[in-house]
């Protein structure tokens, strides 16, 4: 299992969040994922002409570690490893390539690419998830129980206390697909919702998918990105006090 994720490494998911901070809510990880600075080191990417790897991570990292490029931060519970929180880069050949996310009862985190592109130059984003696990009655429209296994999210110009806007990919128990929801906690934060338990999109198996963030940016805000776009990873069960797991594997940005 590596070390335990409260200890205070940039690599490590057990940066401890700064007090007052509100945990438990999609808009509070994407405000981490703007603390999560871009080090000046290299970045595991993988690109070929029009193709970008974000994934392209070459060896097993130990459970709560992560590879060059990536950053994880831990929001639930603000003191300790908390209940089933795991991650884990895996690499074991060309069909074994994934991150593992769980999460428990007072578990909150992301992980984050640290890299800051511009959605013109990189407007389509691809990805495979393979949903286990919903948290019990999570739904991103009641405040209360704001919370995801499945969230791929795209945020613009994080800084230190703020972001400039934010856009997220959510498999969900249900809710309308499609269709532009406003965070409960911030006005800036957007989500459209892809998958539902309920309308019968399937658990435990791979489903891909293939968005324009580009196109889906200007659609949910009504004008361009103007800043660049970090992409990032999170699950999040603390509001509804149960437990959530995904998986992710070919996460890719396109030219076109």
């Amino acid at each position: 299992m590596g070390q335990r994720p409260g200890s205070d490494t940039r690599r490590r998911a057990g940066r401890t969040p700064r007090a007052g901070l509100a945990v438990g809510a999609a808009c509070v990880a994407l405000l981490g994922l703007a603390l999560l600075f871009p080090p000046k080191r290299a970045l595991a990417q993988a690109s070929a002409g029009d193709i970008l790897r974000l994934d392209a991570f070459d060896r097993t990292y130990p459970a709560n570690e992560t590879p060059p490029g990536w950053a994880a931060r831990k929001f639930s519970p603000l003191v300790g490893s908390g209940e089933r929180y795991v991650f884990q880069f895996v690499h074991a050949g060309a069909q074994e390539h994934y991150v593992r996310l769980q999460s428990g009862r007072d578990n909150s985190y992301l992980l984050g690419y640290e890299k800051g592109l511009p959605l013109a130059e990189w407007p389509v984003l691809e990805w495979e998830w393979k949903i286990v696990t919903l948290p019990k009655n999570g739904d991103v429209r009641v405040k209360e129980r704001d919370d995801q296994a499945g969230a791929v999210c795209i945020v613009l110009d994080p800084g230190i206390a703020t972001f400039d806007s934010s856009l997220c990919y959510l498999f969900e128990n249900d809710g309308p697909k499609d269709t532009p929801i406003t965070s409960t906690k911030k006005d800036n934060a957007r989500h459209l919702i892809l998958r539902t338990a309920k309308s019968g999109d399937p658990l435990g198996q791979w489903l891909r998918e293939r968005r324009n963030v580009l196109q889906d940016y200007k659609r949910v805000f009504g004008h361009d990105p103007q800043k660049p776009a970090y992409f990032g990873m999170m699950i999040d069960s603390n509001d509804t006090e149960s437990s959530a797991e995904a998986f992710y594997r070919n996460l890719v940005l396109r030219k076109s």
